[in-house]
């Protein structure tokens, strides 16, 4: 049997979950604070700045990958008439992002910064990972503001970026030139992150040996931040963990390999707690000149309290920081930086954060199987489950009400988590 394909003015939308989207960036307070740190535009004609910037981040957690995915959402008038106002056009975001200066980033972050202060608050955060890590956005044009030709021969930008271990979210994120070298500016966006933690919140910071710097652990010592970090296997180094004595090694925790411990002075700094695994060299296999039959891995702590074994595991975990840079590339729209200004992308790389932000927080808050360590669900998923949803836009009782078909398996869940999200105070 054909199928004839026609058009209808009832109000149906594809993205009856978006809701949930709406009611976590109240919960965390974000259209409050975009609208006391955010100040662009010079007319106040269509839509104000928090405005732009609530509905580009929507729009990106629901699937958008670049500006031109907007006019999809743009074009569902059931949503606009919920969101309260309209989806930019492509070219009029395009020309809203073409405007940030230095200054309007930052005002972006301090409000980024603030809307992940509320979500601790809000999830009664006593204790937060925080894993620190940069990634290559690649771009086909040297002409990008910023793009410069990497090691990888090709050429790129080269954002650095903070992400919580325990919701997924991007908790700060800054975008450099592609020179730049992994730990470059690190000191001060560690302390631009640390800002997003309430202040009676433990943190733990997890860097790999890209970051390894001595001024750095002074800062986090004196800033009451207890950290891992990877370390370079220079020969010394190397040295000092093959000399353990054997009855020093125990096993790690969950993997093959073994695990210990030793004090150790870089150059002129202060003595500190050094954890080392190793791994025996199986049969067969090219052995190191300099590691002997064993594989080694060493990172540094303050934390002198710990078992090594819990140490090595938690340290092991930070590899979860790739998997939200992957997220951003794959699912949010940060696989390719499309604006030729150096601020227009940065003003992007922002909005991405916020995107990804709004669908870890309906999640957490929201207790969709949230947080890394309960099951997170990954955007595709999410999206499948809860955000894209058709339903229809109907009025009764002088109220709007969402439809949804009655055979939809998760509408209990998704009132619950509707519920719960409507039950914070708007921060």
């Amino acid at each position: 049997m054909s199928v004839a394909v026609a058009t209808t003015n009832r109000a149906i939308t594809a993205f009856g979950g978006a809701e949930l989207l709406r009611e976590a960036a109240r919960a965390v307070g974000l259209p409050g604070a975009l609208e006391e740190s955010l100040s662009l535009k010079r007319r106040a004609r269509g839509l104000s700045d928090p405005q732009f910037a609530l509905s580009i981040a929507e729009s990106v957690a629901l699937g958008a990958l670049c500006l031109d995915d907007l006019a999809v959402t743009r074009a569902d008038p059931a949503q606009a008439e919920l969101r309260g106002f309209e989806v930019p056009a492509p070219q009029t975001a395009g020309s809203w992002l073409r405007r940030f200066s230095l200054g309007h980033v930052r005002q972006l972050d301090k409000a980024l910064a603030q809307a992940q202060h509320n979500a601790y608050v809000a999830g009664g955060a006593k204790a937060v990972t925080l894993d620190f890590d940069s990634t290559y956005v690649f771009s086909r044009s040297r002409r990008r503001q910023g793009a410069d030709r990497t090691y990888k021969k090709r050429y790129a930008l080269h954002p650095l970026l903070c992400f919580d271990s325990g919701t997924g979210a991007a908790v700060h994120a800054r975008l450099r030139r592609g020179s730049a070298g992994a730990s470059k500016g690190i000191s001060s966006f560690v302390a631009e992150a640390l800002r997003a933690v309430p202040e009676p919140v433990a943190v733990r910071a997890r860097f790999d040996s890209g970051f390894f710097s001595g001024p750095l652990f002074c800062q986090l010592e004196r800033s009451g931040v207890s950290y891992l970090c990877g370390v370079p296997l220079v020969a010394t180094v190397l040295a000092a963990a093959a000399a353990n004595d054997e009855g020093y090694w125990g096993a790690c925790l969950g993997t093959e390999g073994e695990v210990s411990e030793f004090g150790y002075r870089m150059k002129a700094g202060p003595f500190r707690r050094y954890i080392v695994k190793r791994v025996q060299v199986p049969a067969g296999r090219q052995a190191s000149l300099w590691e002997g039959g064993y594989r080694y891995w060493v990172f540094v702590t303050n934390d002198h309290l710990s078992e090594p074994a819990r140490l090595e595991k938690e340290f092991r975990d930070k590899a979860t920081v790739e998997t939200g840079m992957a997220e951003l590339k794959s699912n949010f729209g940060l696989h390719a930086f499309r604006k030729h200004g150096f601020m227009a992308n940065w003003a992007w790389l922002l909005i991405v954060c916020l995107g990804h932000n709004l669908c870890c927080w309906a999640q957490h808050l929201g207790a969709l199987c949230g947080g890394r360590q309960d099951g997170e669900l990954r955007a595709k998923r999410l999206r499948y489950r809860y955000l894209v949803i058709p339903a229809m836009l109907v009025r009764s009782g002088r109220r709007l009400v969402l439809r949804f078909q009655a055979t939809y398996p998760f509408y209990k869940r998704f009132v619950a988590a509707l519920g719960r999200l409507r039950s914070f105070q708007a921060a």
